[in-house]
């Protein structure tokens, strides 16, 4: 067992709470728990990135990349009902709840929910759109890998969008960013952090 939520089998209290929420013009309610990233509200970053992100509107498949409870994927699935999710984490826990959040918030159709370590559940997929509020406790190494990888999993001129507390992990991010793909854009800024994209 891991104390970090970044982890296959994270240590938890075992206390829960549902989250109700109001993203994209829907009313949506979220069973979240301890050992699961941001459980006990919905996370800043997390919502930066939900409302300023670009989204193909007609078609595309696109992935939630460490979407722990599911709200950005499962937020995203309820506004953009023609557009396919795919929700990823390595955590088992964030994945039994993300499933458990799709089926209360009705998204089943246009969602699909797995488990493993960063891009392996989805190795033989093409995304429009790679979504993610990166694990930044998990350290370098593994940001990296998000970042790098994602180039393998993009279609032509798709994107990877982020977020990243601008006092913590943004230069580094940055960094990354513009080594893998020259260049960047600032999508949004608020609460302490910057969303960030960059297309193949």
């Amino acid at each position: 067992m891991s104390s970090h939520y970044y982890s296959q089998k994270p240590a938890s209290s075992g206390k829960t709470t549902t989250i109700q929420t109001y993203q994209l013009g829907n009313r949506l309610s979220f069973k979240s728990q301890s050992g699961v990233f941001g459980w006990m509200k919905v996370d800043k970053g997390s919502e930066l990135l939900l409302n300023n992100v670009d989204i193909p509107i007609k078609k595309g498949l696109v992935l939630d990349l460490g979407c722990g409870y599911g709200l950005i994927g499962i937020a995203l699935a309820k506004a953009y009902t023609k557009v396919n999710f795919v929700l990823a984490d390595i955590n088992e826990l964030a994945i039994k709840l993300t499933k458990e959040n799709c089926k209360t918030n009705g998204v089943e159709d246009n969602t699909e929910v797995c488990q493993g370590n960063i891009y392996e559940p989805v190795k033989d997929l093409k995304f429009s759109v790679i979504l993610t509020n990166p694990p930044l406790m998990a350290g370098k190494k593994i940001l990296w890998e998000f970042v790098s990888k994602a180039k393998d999993h993009l279609e032509h001129k798709g994107s990877i969008q982020l977020v990243v507390p601008k006092k913590k992990g943004l230069k580094s991010m940055q960094k990354m960013l513009e080594s893998v793909y020259d260049e960047y854009e600032v999508i949004a800024k608020g609460s302490g952090f910057w969303a960030l994209k960059a297309n193949k």
